[in-house]
């Protein structure tokens, strides 16, 4: 039995899918900081991440892991999602508090989510943007934190893309653009590394009043780009809040949940998994295999029995796993939405 087209695999992006992620990234329209569509800087990305995904054990350290979405039919690379801790510690992470409200709101730039995990680089090709495929391919990063929790911060966040594009930035025009002389994008792309020294001659230093600020740059401050809408969305049914940080350039709202609290990791369950037809006849489950070392999940049908979770043969597959030979796995499911029914009238008996 082959894989049906509408199963995806999830695994750690390799070396060898540098062009494959160079090519998906170059569909963005730009200000996507931790994918710039350049082949040396992806394959830096990619390095890091397969160190990171090899079982490095020194928590202490920033890990990036770096996992793709693959269409199993076709084997195409058609998403990516990542996890990201530590962050701060190898280079700065700078950002804006918003501070106060009306004519006493200021920005203060801050370094709060030192040492966070953070979830983010999660582009989807936008030819597969139904079906609510966006939202496992951000689930699956969760079911990645589930798998070895101690890896993983407490406080998780996502940094969202704010209003900004080719044509600029209103936060990023209004204060950084006569200092730097670079448009928006190419400041993005040189200061993504957040070198130290470069950082800290452009940083205000103190109180940035807000009171003045022209009506568009006021109103982008803690907005997502109308692509990131959706997963803001997403980040919120999570249990994410926006935390009153936003990013230095674009504004983009920063939003935080605590790791145990994430919806996805709550909701999850571990059971038996074996292979069986009937699988075919099951829901949409998204279901992971394995520890950070050898990581894998796929959304498939899948249908869960007394004796845990029957899926199809080759899903065993896809998951490492032979046919005929049962495995733990943990796995997400919809859970299905409740009907409304009336209620039923009972007549008094005066």
């Amino acid at each position: 039995m082959s894989i049906t087209q509408d199963t995806y695999l999830f695994r750690p992006v390799r070396g060898s899918d540098a062009p494959a992620l160079l090519s998906l990234v170059q569909k963005s329209s730009g200000g996507l900081s931790s994918l710039q569509p350049r082949l040396e800087f992806l394959q830096d990305y990619i390095a890091t991440s397969e160190a990171s995904f090899a079982g490095q054990k020194n928590v202490e350290s920033p890990h990036k892991y770096l996992l793709g979405m693959f269409e199993t039919k076709s084997d195409r690379l058609i998403g990516c999602a990542a996890v990201k801790t530590q962050i701060g510690k190898d280079s700065p992470f700078i950002n804006f508090d918003i501070k106060g409200d009306g004519v006493d709101q200021h920005l203060k730039a801050s370094s709060r989510f030192l040492g966070a995990t953070e979830v983010g680089s999660l582009f989807l090709h936008s030819d597969f943007r139904k079906d609510g495929l966006g939202r496992y391919l951000a689930k699956v990063r969760y079911l990645l934190m589930a798998s070895e929790p101690w890896r993983f911060g407490e406080s998780v966040i996502a940094e969202l893309r704010g209003i900004c594009g080719a044509q600029g930035s209103p936060l990023y025009d209004y204060l950084f653009e006569y200092k730097l002389e670079k448009t928006f994008l190419q400041a993005d792309a040189e200061y993504y590394d957040r070198n130290p020294d470069a950082l800290g001659d452009i940083v205000p230093i103190g109180e940035i009043s807000t009171a003045e600020f022209p009506i568009p740059v006021k109103a982008s401050l803690g907005q997502p780009h109308p692509s990131g809408v959706a997963a803001m969305r997403l980040l919120q049914r999570e249990g994410f809040i926006f935390s009153g940080t936003i990013d230095l350039f674009d504004g983009g709202p920063i939003m935080s949940a605590h790791r145990e609290t994430i919806r996805t990791i709550m909701d999850s369950d571990t059971a038996e998994v074996s292979a069986s037809p009937s699988g075919a006849q099951g829901a949409m489950t998204l279901i992971a295999k394995g520890n950070v070392a050898d990581f894998r999940a796929v959304l498939s049908p899948a249908q869960l029995g007394v004796n845990g979770l029957l899926v199809m043969p080759a899903v065993m597959q896809a998951l490492g796993s032979d046919d005929d030979v049962n495995g733990q796995v943990r796995y997400w499911q919809a859970k299905p939405i409740a009907s409304k029914t009336q209620p039923t009238l009972v007549k008094a008996h005066l």
